[in-house]
């Protein structure tokens, strides 16, 4: 029978589906959309559809149809969930009136090895809402809405469990202008009640924000509040033949956020800025009181920017962070502090050529007051960052990065003490950029990194090393060409061609990356692991006016081997209508794969090795289509 009724359904989908696309087109329709998308792996598959019809039938009236579906199939635990939601709104305008009638149409269903038999819940609703907008910044909204549901019965196979309730609300939104300022302030209320599933909600909120010459304010404020029931399913009892829920427990939740910002502009050079945040969430339960919990976050920031001149900043952020997490255990309970403060001076002494320092330091402070703060942690961090950016040539561009970090993690209690350490890290990364012609360049990145842990008391832990090399090349060739898409300042100032219609691009890029982690010795480092990664990869990119495809082809070997292969298109026609395609085969396991070489390579190994690639895949489709009419 649930095979026959889904069958079915297919059916008169595909039929309202036809029926929309023939007539559609003749039908003074002022937004029409429809999309489908779907995406396929080893290890889920799934479908979204959407559309959405808007028609206005006469002056003042609005008719809106929209509907949306998912199909969702994982194949790892064999899960089936699917759902659809109809839904029909026509609005009538009148005067300061607008009145809406809604229905709507929602399925579920979800099947899986998990559970005996599948869940199937279908509800309808119906519904009317009017807004009132006496003045322009005025406006009062009230809606109610009759909810009728049926869902399978999960302890008893054929029988269906009925509820029906209602559900209504009022909001009332008020805002007022003035020459250089807004202030709003709005309030919303609900109630949701049917035979096994209610709310209350409640929320007011309040905006102000002023815009002046030297001064900017913005405000706002919002408090929720929210009850719900929680129901349980329970198995029939002796001589019933249907399940029955019950009332479980009662959730409260209550939110309260603030944030403030105040911009200030002594000077054209000069920026002040000071910013607080703060939010408290509280979760309570009637019965289950140990889940409850309360989250307080507080974040206090002033941040200060000085052009000294027309070519030298000065940026400075000083923040500081409190959050708080709140158990009914109070063993579990939270404190975590974060203070930073940050300084970066940009220099442009030539046209191009910069100097960038920058020096932040940064303070962790995590306790646990309730627990006789023995899993109490402190982690201060130094970190310094010189940057120096030059053109040599006018072609050539020069970027050197050299940074140092100096860190410190502590356990207050002696329980953790034997894990405090100091870590000092060092980096360096020189970058190279060619250009050649206005086409064409050559890119080189760079990178040379070591940290050193050293911990502090001698409890027989070893200090240790961590080093890491890597550099990557990139010859890039763009019709488009190159100069206009790399958006470079001064690459922009020399003369190249306009842009074609038809544009493509390649990329031929080479990475090579070496990890090595080492442990101390009396006076030396004695390595322990190491790893090596070598990476080829060719990007391809092919524009033809609104239609374009790549392809982006590329293999990792060394200490583990890797082969992905991206393959992309997209054709933008008819009013921003839109079909994509992508294609994503991924390797990553190499065994049943046989290796091929110059020496002994042969047309019917190579199409042998293609075929095990293709079978050792996971291959990942996504394909999107939107119409717009």
């Amino acid at each position: 029978m649930a095979k026959e009724e889904k069958n079915l359904q297919k059916r008169i989908l595909f039929c309202l589906v036809i029926v929309w696309l023939i007539y559609s087109p003749f039908l003074a329709a002022q937004t029409q959309g429809l999309d489908w998308t779907i995406y396929s792996s080893q290890q889920a598959l799934s479908i979204e559809n959407y559309m959405q019809y808007k028609y206005f039938p006469t002056a003042g009236t609005n008719l809106i149809i929209s509907s949306k579906s998912n199909l969702e199939n994982r194949l790892n635990f064999n899960q089936e969930a699917k759902n659809a939601d109809l839904n029909v709104g026509f609005q009538i305008a009148r005067k300061k009136f607008l009145h809406t009638l809604s229905s709507g149409y929602l399925t579920f269903y979800d099947a899986s090895d998990l559970e005996p038999s599948a869940y199937v819940n279908k509800t309808a609703t119906l519904g009317y809402q009017i807004n009132y907008t006496p003045v322009e910044s005025l406006n009062i909204g009230i809606f109610s809405k009759g909810i009728f549901r049926n869902e399978q019965d999960r302890y008893v196979s054929g029988n269906l469990l009925s509820s029906e309730g209602y559900w209504i609300g009022s909001d009332i939104h008020y805002a007022t202008y003035f020459s250089n300022s807004i202030a709003s302030i709005g309030t919303t209320g609900e109630r949701k009640k049917m035979d096994w599933e209610s709310f209350d909600f409640a929320q007011v909120n309040a905006n102000y924000n002023f815009y002046g010459n030297y001064l900017n304010v913005d405000c706002l404020a919002n408090y929720s509040y929210r009850s719900e029931d929680i129901y349980i399913l329970t198995a029939p009892r002796q001589n019933e033949n249907r399940s029955n829920y019950s009332l479980s427990d009662n959730q409260l939740r209550r939110n309260l956020t603030f944030a403030g910002s105040v911009q200030y502009y002594p000077d054209d050079n000069v920026q002040i800025q000071l910013r607080d945040d703060y939010s408290q969430r509280k979760t309570s339960y009637s019965q289950n009181e140990i889940r409850n919990s309360t989250d307080y976050y507080n974040l206090a920031q002033l941040q200060f920017d000085y052009q000294l001149f027309p070519s030298l900043v000065w940026q400075n952020n000083l923040r500081h962070t409190y959050a708080i997490k709140d158990y009914y255990y109070g063993l579990n309970t939270r404190h975590t502090e974060n203070r930073h403060f940050g300084s970066r001076v940009n220099w442009e002494y030539s046209d191009g050529d910069s100097l960038i320092v920058d020096y932040a330091i940064d303070l962790q402070i995590i306790k646990f007051p309730e627990d006789n703060n023995q899993w109490d942690n402190d982690l201060l961090s130094h970190n310094l960052l010189w940057g120096w950016k030059h053109y040599w040539h006018e072609r050539i561009l020069l970027e050197n990065w050299f940074g140092y970090g100096f860190s410190k993690d502590v356990y207050l209690d002696s329980l953790l003490s034997a894990n405090n350490k100091r870590i000092n890290s060092w980096t360096l990364s020189p970058e190279c950029n060619i250009l050649l012609g206005d086409r064409l360049a050559f890119f080189q990145v760079y990178k040379i990194r070591a940290d050193y842990s050293d911990y502090i008391y001698k409890t027989g832990k070893n200090n240790t090393l961590y080093r890491q090399l890597s550099y990557q090349y990139d010859l890039v060739f763009d019709t488009y060409p190159l100069i206009a898409r790399s958006l470079d300042p001064r690459w922009l100032k020399l003369p190249f061609r306009n842009s074609p219609d038809n544009a493509f691009m390649i990329d031929l890029g080479f990475a090579y990356e070496e990890n090595q982690y080492a442990q101390k010795r009396k006076e030396f480092y004695e390595l322990q692991t190491k790893n090596r990664r070598w990476t080829a990869n060719i990007d391809f990119r092919y524009d033809i006016r609104t239609f374009y495809f790549s392809f982006s082809p590329q293999y990792s070997w060394g200490t583990w081997q890797e082969l992905t292969f991206n393959l992309n298109s997209a054709w933008l026609f008819n009013n921003n209508s839109l079909l994509e395609f992508k294609l994503s085969p991924f390797i990553d396991d190499f065994e049943e794969i046989e290796s091929l070489s110059l020496h002994n390579f042969s047309i019917n190994k190579f199409f042998r090795c293609v075929k095990q690639c293709s079978e050792s895949a996971d291959w990942r489709l996504s394909t999107t289509l939107k119409l717009r009419f």
